[in-house]
């Protein structure tokens, strides 16, 4: 029984992250409208908390928030 909890646990886990990459994916494209697989000043600008944190979002300091960055951010 105490094995099958663990591994209860453990799959629910996977789940979870899986479905969080999934949301954070999904939402990242929607905000990316140039299909160009970053999202700029103007893209965040859609919402007030990443526009407000973009600088520190920005992790790289290129211009641009990468989808790793956003989850980064998102975590």
């Amino acid at each position: 029984m105490k094995q099958l909890t663990v591994l209860c646990v453990c799959i629910s886990t996977l789940l979870s992250s899986a479905a969080f990459a999934m949301d954070a994916k999904i939402t990242f494209s929607e905000l990316d409208k140039d299909g160009n697989g970053s999202l700029s000043s103007a893209e965040a600008s859609e919402d007030a908390l990443l526009h407000e944190s973009f600088e520190q979002i920005d992790k790289d300091q290129d211009g641009q928030i990468s989808l790793a960055e956003f989850k980064l951010f998102l975590q």
